[in-house]
């Protein structure tokens, strides 16, 4: 089983909104984001290193791209 690409994709979304952002509190609220999407997929029962291979994934950020534009984030 893999993780599902829509978990994949919000997971680097949030990742994007937490380096973008600026201030305590707004870093607090997106790192409470990164935070659940990671849960979210440790409760699928995957592991760190399949959290780091997200951010490692060259054709799942081609993807992640393309869906931003698409959904206009």
């Amino acid at each position: 089983m893999n993780i599902p690409e829509k978990l994949k994709l919000e997971y680097l979304l949030a990742l994007d909104a937490h380096i973008d952002t600026v201030g305590k509190k707004n870093k607090e609220v997106t790192m409470k984001k990164i935070f659940e999407i990671t849960k979210e997929i440790a409760d699928l029962g995957f592991g760190e290193k399949d959290i780091h291979e997200i951010a490692k994934d060259e054709k799942l950020y081609l993807k992640y791209e393309q869906w931003r534009k698409d959904k206009k984030f």
